[in-house]
């Protein structure tokens, strides 16, 4: 007799769920944080991650006809899901969740758009799948104690979101649905944080790598293979009622937050508070006194490079995103350039920002992720506290915004032309529509 698993219960929702069922502003939702991740695509796309990452699929995986976004080129399904992933998250311009402390849809919505087109499914399914996803990673992300989260890469647990949103697609059983969802947990990569170097690397949140698994675990739980079913029962890792509490009454998508800049969202209150402060287009070195940004204890864990030698060392990097900020505007964040690593100036006001944590915000995070500047302009002194940065849940993204960062971030990509079918074929998607059509606009 099979014991009623937390996996298990979430399984058997997933299994029952209807797209009928989701209420159309969720699916307008879904809309919005599928545009806004093909937008995070268009701009990783050149950067040497994402290309990277397509030269390794390619040798590992060989050919294929699975579309590479943003190119003509096709690779074996396994190899254009690493790519398509890899570029979603390049620029850590993608979507996050505040309670999952993490990036959900960078692993999500490249697999669920591959597996609907591959079964010729709908739009509405497509957007379904995607909902489903949303709601099974984050509540499983959500609901761990602070005091067991030994890393905080969404590759950890974004994984049981692909594996349902997969296996929703496919009709698969609940008996199978578990095994699926529990091998991409557990066998999803463990991407601990920065050794004593404090060099942030390529590998960044591993969700390419946690997404591939996820498709394997689904293949392995329709052969026959068995997880471990009890794995989100563990009472000193997760608040188990919290996974499973008020299924169908919300929904978790509804509950992230978009990216105006490219840099880890930690970054993005200073940010605010600076082109407030200065304006959208920064301000002359020697304007500037002293400088302190505020934050939250857990936003000095990251690596917080001075003269950070890679994009992604950047992105990650307070000092430098505020120096960024305060000299060169918002246009550097859109995104970050590998230029502006060797930009003397902002290198030398980065090196002498002081950074500090505050019991102010002692308790924010992961609920908020706030900063407060201190500033000397001209001799004067000024101070901002930047709670919800642009983009949160209190402080939404418009659509409008949202396209605009897709023209922004898609204007050196090969299918720059096709960028409006783009917008066109995401505000179409229906149960009418097939899912195949939006791939086709800018693959």
């Amino acid at each position: 007799m099979q014991v009623d698993t937390t996996a298990l219960t979430l399984a058997r929702f997933v299994h029952d769920l209807s797209a009928k069922d989701i209420s159309e502003r969720t699916f307008e939702r879904a809309r919005l944080n599928l545009l806004d991740t093909i937008a995070s695509a268009a701009g990783g796309f050149p950067t040497g991650n994402a290309h990277q990452m397509r030269e390794a699929g390619q040798a590992a995986f060989g050919s294929g006809n699975a579309p590479v976004w943003f190119s003509a080129q096709t690779q074996h399904p396994a190899a254009a899901l690493l790519a398509n992933c890899a570029a979603a998250s390049a620029l850590d311009i993608d979507d996050g969740h505040r309670g999952a402390a993490g990036h959900p849809g960078a692993a999500i919505i490249p697999a669920v758009l591959q597996e609907a087109a591959r079964q010729g499914r709908s739009g509405h399914d497509m957007l379904a799948a995607i909902i489903i996803g949303y709601e099974i990673a984050c509540r499983v992300a959500s609901a761990r104690h602070s005091g067991s989260v030994r890393t905080y890469s969404s590759g950890r647990w974004t994984g049981y979101g692909v594996a349902a949103a997969l296996g929703w697609l496919r009709g698969l059983a609940p008996e199978t649905l578990v095994n699926a969802m529990t091998i991409a947990g557990v066998e999803a990569p463990e991407n601990l944080p920065a050794g004593s170097y404090r060099r942030l690397s390529s590998v960044k949140g591993s969700s390419p790598w946690s997404t591939l698994t996820a498709m394997v675990a689904v293949e392995r739980a329709v052969a026959g293979a068995d997880g471990p079913e009890d794995a989100l029962d563990r009472s000193d890792v997760y608040d188990v009622p919290r996974m499973t509490t008020g299924l169908g009454a919300s929904w978790e998508i509804e509950a992230t937050y978009l990216k105006r800049y490219a840099s880890c969202r930690y970054t993005h209150a200073s940010i605010d508070a600076l082109l407030a402060v200065l304006g959208e287009r920064g301000v002359a070195s020697h304007r500037i006194g002293t400088l302190v940004v505020e934050v939250f204890p857990a936003a000095l864990t990251i690596t917080n490079e001075r003269s950070p030698s890679t994009l992604e060392g950047a992105q990650f990097s307070i000092p430098f995103c505020a120096a960024l900020a305060a000299l060169r505007g918002t246009s550097a964040f859109q995104p970050i350039r590998l230029e502006s690593l060797s930009d003397p100036e902002v290198i030398a006001l980065s090196d002498r920002i002081e950074i500090r944590s505050t019991s102010d915000f002692a308790h924010s995070f992961p609920a908020s992720t706030p900063s407060r500047i201190r500033i000397e302009l001209d001799g004067s002194r000024r101070e901002l506290t930047v709670v919800h940065p642009i983009g949160d849940v209190e402080n939404p993204m418009s659509r409008i915004q949202v396209i605009q960062k897709l023209e922004q971030l898609g204007n050196g990509s090969s299918s720059h032309r096709n960028l409006a079918q783009v917008v066109a074929e995401i505000s179409e998607l229906s149960a009418d529509h097939l899912a195949s059509s939006l791939l086709n606009a800018f693959g």
